[in-house]
C-alpha cells in the first residue's frame, strides 16, 4: 500500500517523493507522507476515516470497537502512514501477534465486565519502534526541506494582514513587516516553517474576528484591534497546540510537544514557578530586536491576571482585580468602579499614575498638603476622607500616560472592568495624530525640568 506527499516547489507544480527503507515484512512498502484529507481504513474492518478532521473518531472506534488502544498516540509522526502500515498487517494478522493482550474488569463503555481482553500496539515491539521511528525522520526531513524552500524562495506576494500593503519577495520580508509596522509577533523566519499555512489560519481567525492570542470573538475590526493592542495580544499563543507544526524546534523531538510542555510546567512547579511566563524571547523575538523591545511582549503573564496588584493608598497586594477594588472600597471609602465608570480606559491610565506619583511624594491625593513620613499622609488622607482620584484639571495631563511605578500590575487590569466588553457601544482609540501631540507634549515637559 502506498501513500502520497506533495512537496510545495518553487513552481507550486512539481512535487517530490521521499522514499525511505522497508520496515518489517513489506519488502514493496514506502512511506511517504500522506496529503489533506487523506481517507483512512480502520485496521480491522471496511470502515474509512478522513484524516486529519476524523482522526479522534478513527482512535474512538478502534478503542470502542476492536479494543485496541494505540500507545502514545501523540507522538506518532505521520499517524496515517503508521495506521496504513498497520492496516496491512493485520489483513492477515491478529491482533495478538503484535499487541500485547490486557485483561481488565470492564467494558470500553466503564461498565463492569469480568476479565475483558484489550490490545495495546506500542513501541517495545521492535517493528513499531523502527517504523515510528523512520516516520519521525521522514517528516523532519520534508521540513527541512519546506524550510529550506521558505528561506530562499523570492517569488513570495501576499497583502498584510492589517493594512492594504503587499509585501513581496522573501517570507521573512512579510514577518519583519508585521513586526516592524503593527507590533504583531509571529515568531522568527529562521525557527518557523509551513509559514504560508500559519499566516492562512491567523488571516482566517482575523476574519472571523477572533483575538489571535485568547482567541475571544468580538463584535467589529476596530474593538478587535483595541484589544490586542492593550491586552498585548499581537502575538499566538505558543502554549496552542495547532501551532506547533510551524515550528521547526518540535520535528526534532523524542516526546511530543504536549507531554514536553507538562514536563516544563511540572519543573516550574518543583522550583515555586508555577505562575512564570512563557519566554517569548526564546522562540519568538527577532534576531535583530534588543532586549528592551522583546520585552515590551515578554513580560505579559498571559491570558490570567498580574500575580500582584498593588492598592492605590497602601502596600495591599491582591492577585485579583475584583479583591482589590473590595480592600479599597472597605479600608479606604474608594468606590473604584464608580468613580471611573465614566471614563475611558486613557483616562483611567492618567489617575492611577498620578495617584502613584503623589504618594511617592508623600503629597495628599485630593488636598495637595506635604507630609514628612507616608504613616502621616496615610492618617491625613484616612481621617479627611481625601482618599480619591483628586480634581481632573491635576491627573488629565500628557505626562500621566507613562507609567510611574514600574511594572504596575494595576495598569494591565484596568481595562478589564468595562474597556474589553464587546457589547460596548463606544471604541475609543486614540490616533496618530493625538499620539504625535502626546510625544510633543511629554518632550515639551521633559525640556521644561531639564536643568543643567
Amino acid at each position: 500500500m502506498r501513500s502520497l506527499i506533495h512537496m510545495e516547489q518553487a513552481n507550486n507544480k512539481s512535487s517530490e517523493d521521499d522514499v525511505v527503507a522497508p520496515v518489517g515484512n513489506n519488502k514493496d512498502y514506502v512511506v511517504l507522507k500522506p496529503s489533506f484529507n487523506t481517507a483512512i481504513k480502520c485496521l480491522k474492518c471496511d470502515k474509512v476515516f478522513i484524516f486529519p478532521a476524523n482522526r479522534d473518531d478513527c482512535l474512538a472506534h478502534l478503542y470502542l470497537e476492536h479494543r485496541l488502544v494505540i500507545a502514545d498516540v501523540d507522538d506518532i509522526a505521520l499517524l496515517e502512514d503508521y495506521l496504513q502500515y498497520w492496516e496491512k498487517e493485520f489483513q492477515a494478522h491478529e491482533f495478538e501477534q503484535y499487541c500485547t493482550t490486557m485483561f481488565l474488569d470492564q467494558l470500553p463503555d466503564g461498565s463492569y465486565a469480568k476479565n475483558e481482553k484489550y490490545y495495546l500496539l506500542c513501541d517495545i515491539l521492535p517493528q513499531d519502534f523502527e517504523l515510528r521511528k523512520r516516520l519521525q525522520e521522514q517528516r523532519l526531513s520534508a521540513a527541512l526541506v519546506r524550510h529550506q524552500f521558505e528561506l530562499t524562495d523570492r517569488t513570495f506576494s501576499k497583502e498584510c494582514l492589517f493594512c492594504r500593503t503587499v509585501i513581496k519577495g522573501l517570507r521573512a520580508d512579510y514577518l519583519d513587516h508585521l513586526f516592524d509596522k503593527h507590533f504583531l509577533l509571529v515568531g522568527k523566519p529562521e525557527k518557523l516553517v509551513y509559514v504560508d499555512e500559519l499566516l492562512e489560519q491567523l488571516e482566517e481567525n482575523l476574519n472571523r474576528l477572533l483575538c489571535l492570542y485568547c482567541e475571544k470573538t468580538f463584535k467589529d475590526r476596530p474593538t478587535l484591534k483595541e484589544h490586542m493592542r492593550k491586552k498585548g495580544h499581537k502575538r499566538i499563543n505558543p502554549n496552542r497546540r495547532e501551532y506547533d507544526k510551524f515550528f521547526l524546534v518540535n520535528y526534532n523531538r523524542t516526546t511530543s510537544p504536549n507531554s514536553h510542555r507538562k514536563q516544563q510546567r511540572q519543573k516550574r512547579k518543583s522550583l515555586g514557578e508555577d505562575n512564570a511566563s512563557v519566554d517569548f524571547d526564546k522562540h519568538f523575538a527577532r534576531q535583530d530586536s534588543d532586549a528592551e523591545h522583546d520585552s515590551d511582549w515578554s513580560d505579559w503573564a498571559g491570558d490570567g491576571e498580574p500575580n500582584a496588584i498593588k492598592c492605590l493608598y497602601c502596600a495591599q497586594e491582591e492577585a485579583q482585580f475584583g479583591t482589590l477594588k473590595e480592600h479599597m472600597l472597605e479600608k479606604h471609602g474608594l468606590d473604584f468602579e464608580s468613580v471611573t465608570n465614566s471614563l475611558n480606559f486613557y483616562q483611567k491610565i492618567k489617575i492611577v499614575n498620578f495617584v502613584r506619583r503623589q504618594l511617592c511624594l508623600m503629597r495628599c491625593v485630593s488636598c495637595d498638603l506635604q507630609f514628612d513620613s507616608f504613616e502621616l499622609l496615610a492618617e491625613h488622607m484616612a481621617a479627611e476622607s481625601h482618599c480619591g482620584i483628586g480634581e481632573r484639571t491635576k491627573w488629565d495631563k500628557p505626562e500621566f500616560f507613562f507609567p510611574y511605578m514600574e511594572n504596575d500590575g494595576l495598569l494591565c487590569v484596568l481595562d478589564d472592568s468595562n474597556g474589553d466588553d464587546v457589547d460596548s457601544d463606544v471604541v475609543r482609540i486614540i490616533s496618530e495624530d493625538s499620539l504625535a501631540q502626546i510625544n510633543k507634549d511629554a518632550e515639551r515637559l521633559s525640556l521644561e525640568n531639564f536643568t543643567l
